[in-house]
């Protein structure tokens, strides 16, 4: 591992996704004795506590005169947390004290290590012996890790803290019954602008097609979101595996293309220092630019015609070297005011709901950040296509050519 020993936030932020695949099995001990000594004491929900058996008790034998009593069965040793535990996350995408916090709590040190790319973690990862315990994917890509054998099952008798997501996140399609993941936080992709440089007001993908802000415009690293981006626009559904459909999309992004300053993998960085002045970007990227004082002017528009919504799981590597500190970390990740805490501090919206009473009104209240009903049906979300996803990664090849 290159640099497991790096803090959180160590350098500007990065931004996030793309796609891929994986699967696995081990099956950590089950431990109330672990959980309640390491969970979170500051959890706003627990698990339901087991009813107190009913009914007579098994009589006690009776001994024959000089006969010695059976040995008590030893009882079933529980786990004890490992001293370590190794991340692999996004800069930027935790709470400023969430790992010191964890820290404090339970004695195990954190090496946390992060990422500039989507496609680094999952080459990291694939090998299937990367030395990290847990990463954050994206959700739909979570089935793909499983078939791979890339991620574990968890034991969810020791993230008592599940009980605190909202029940849209308790049983995800791509992850019934959250057996292999935790959801962490959720986005949309539409795209940023500066009003210092951009009097008009934007609100459609068209905008990224203007030539009058040619050179001064950035499209996302990231062939499925900006393959998303042309297949919106043209009406079709951004998981269409049809050729002519994506021959199109291809065209049009060809097109898009000379108008460009850069594909970006640091939305934030150039919307805030003024690189672009209009970067397709993900939602709370652009929160984290327009609340600083030198992004002031910079608005984040979730276009008319819709646009992507997508979420992050947390998983438990094959292999991972410190299993029970993992489960124990996710736990923590799942307190309600930490979860709160993450939110406050990178704009991204999480699953918890037991978080919201801590979290800043002004994010719940920010419709691109919290989007309502009406809006959320406009969003898709980008599905693992198998080996289809080919057909995107080779004409993404042609465009960058």
């Amino acid at each position: 591992m290159s640099d497991m020993d790096r803090t959180p936030g160590s350098s500007r932020p990065i931004s996030r996704r793309s796609v891929l695949r994986a699967m696995g099995l081990l099956g950590v001990a089950g431990a109330g004795t672990v959980v309640a000594a390491c969970s979170s004491p500051a959890a706003t929900s627990a698990p339901a506590t087991a009813a107190t058996p009913t009914g007579t008790p098994a009589p006690t034998p009776t001994l024959e005169p000089g006969q010695t009593p059976p040995p008590t069965p030893e009882p079933t040793p529980q786990p004890t947390p490992e001293g370590e535990l190794n991340v692999y996350n996004w800069d930027e995408y935790i709470g400023e004290d969430t790992v010191k916090g964890f820290e404090e709590q339970t004695g195990i040190k954190v090496n946390y290590d992060i990422f500039d790319s989507y496609e680094t973690m999952t080459t990291k990862i694939s090998t299937g012996n990367s030395g990290y315990d847990v990463t954050f994917a994206t959700g739909v890509d979570v089935p793909g890790l499983l078939a791979r054998g890339l991620v574990l099952p968890l034991d969810l008798s020791l993230i008592p803290n599940i009980v605190n997501l909202g029940p849209e996140w308790q049983d995800p399609g791509y992850d019934p019954g959250n057996q292999h993941s935790i959801p962490y936080m959720w986005w949309t992709t539409g795209f940023g602008y500066n009003k210092a440089n951009i009097s008009e007001d934007l609100t459609s993908w068209e905008a990224l097609w203007d030539p009058k802000y040619a050179n001064h415009m950035a499209m996302l690293d990231d062939y499925r979101e900006v393959f998303a981006a042309a297949l919106i626009r043209l009406g079709y559904s951004v998981n269409t595996t049809s050729d002519a459909e994506l021959d199109e999309a291809l065209a049009l992004l060809e097109e898009q293309k000379p108008l460009l300053r850069k594909y970006t993998a640091d939305d934030i960085g150039d919307l805030k220092s003024g690189n672009v002045w209009l970067s397709h970007a993900w939602s709370g990227d652009v929160a984290q630019v327009s609340w600083s004082k030198r992004g002031k002017d910079v608005v984040y528009v979730i276009p008319s015609e819709g646009g992507i919504r997508g979420s992050d799981a947390m998983v438990l590597l094959a292999n991972a070297p410190h299993p029970i500190a993992t489960h124990l970390f996710i736990n923590y990740m799942l307190d309600a005011q930490v979860a709160a805490d993450n939110t406050n501090y990178i704009y991204y919206m999480g699953p918890n709901e037991a978080a919201k009473q801590f979290i800043d009104p002004a994010i719940l209240d920010d419709p691109t950040l919290n989007p309502d009903k009406a809006m959320v049906a406009k969003l898709q979300e980008l599905l693992d296509l198998g080996p289809d996803l080919q057909k995107y990664q080779e004409r993404w090849t042609k465009l960058r050519s």
